[in-house]
């Protein structure tokens, strides 16, 4: 019975002995497996380099988000030319300043034209009043007209332009053009249109014309030969030394063009046009008159005379 006891002795403590080297054996393990994934981590972090700290401004993290005004969109397409002939077509009514007005040097002024729509299209803001040639006197290449424009209407376009520095007589031409690009003029033959100035350094004048008297003369004095010929004398006054441009206007549209007078003293002259009347021509009523352009625009009374032959 005590040699079966030691035995079962022998075997409990055997067990135990193989237990502990086990666990000995395990923690071993464990520790080395720990080891060696430390190690390896290591490794990776050395060739690694850390990130950058990103350091943020307050005053960006305040600003609200920003979304587009607008999505851009490609440029128009040019529209196609209208297949009537008489679409495009425009007279000159009127303008202001008149031609040769004169300006001193550097000086601002408001060119105004009057333009009816004598064709069969309507003009749109995308038609445009474009610089065509000569001097352009301060403005721009182009303008877009600032409304619509229907056949039969007329249209009142002004820019703005300046005078140059130096003395002289400046012309430039000026066209309009329609959106398929054709490029057209005012009257029968589309021709530009034109802003004319003077440059004068000299000082506003003092005086002025007193007064314009007309004498009219018939020849012959009598009878109704095959033409009869009319000639008006203006007799200008002025109260003193005086320059000024003017033109003779006539009843049937023709004009002599700028004419210049220069007065050095008060005093009178005393300019003349003729008119050729044929035999059987109207019996109405027919003029001429002084128009004077410059350095104002100013409009004198009329000579009348009439055709007294059959």
């Amino acid at each position: 019975m005590y040699e079966n006891r030691t035995h079962v002795i022998l075997i409990v403590l055997a067990c135990l002995a193989l237990l502990v080297t086990a666990c000995v054996s395990s923690a071993q393990n464990e520790s080395t497996i720990a080891t060696a994934v430390a190690q390896t981590v290591q490794a990776e972090a050395t060739d690694v380099p850390p990130l950058p700290t990103a350091t943020l401004d307050p005053a960006l993290l305040a600003q609200p988000t920003l979304t587009p005004a607008f999505t851009p969109t490609s440029e128009a397409t040019l529209i196609s030319a209208p297949s009537d002939p008489d679409c495009i077509h425009a007279e000159l009514v009127s303008e202001y300043p008149p031609d040769r007005t004169v300006f001193k040097p550097n000086t601002s002024f408001t060119k105004s034209w009057t333009i009816k729509n004598v064709g069969t299209c309507t003009w749109d803001t995308s038609y445009q009043l474009i610089f065509w040639s000569g001097e352009l006197l301060g403005g721009s290449t182009y303008y877009n007209l600032p409304e619509v424009v229907l056949p039969d209407d007329d249209i009142t376009i002004s820019i703005i332009l300046q005078s140059p520095g130096s003395e002289g007589i400046y012309r430039g031409y000026w066209r309009l053009k329609a959106p398929w690009n054709e490029v057209f003029g005012v009257g029968q033959y589309s021709q530009a249109f034109y802003a004319e100035i003077q440059v004068d350094k000299r000082p506003v004048q003092e005086y002025d014309i007193l007064s314009i008297t007309y004498d009219i003369v018939r020849d012959p004095p009598s009878g109704c030969p095959v033409n009869v010929l009319y000639t008006v004398y203006a007799t200008i006054t002025t109260s003193g030394p005086f320059d000024f441009a003017y033109y003779w206007d006539q009843k049937d549209g023709n004009e002599s063009g700028i004419k210049l007078m220069s007065f050095d003293s008060a005093g009178s002259k005393t300019v003349s046009r003729s008119w050729m009347v044929g035999r059987g021509d109207s019996p109405n009523d027919r003029w001429m008159k002084i128009v004077v352009v410059e350095p104002e625009l100013h409009y004198y009374d009329k000579a009348v005379f009439k055709n007294d032959c059959p």
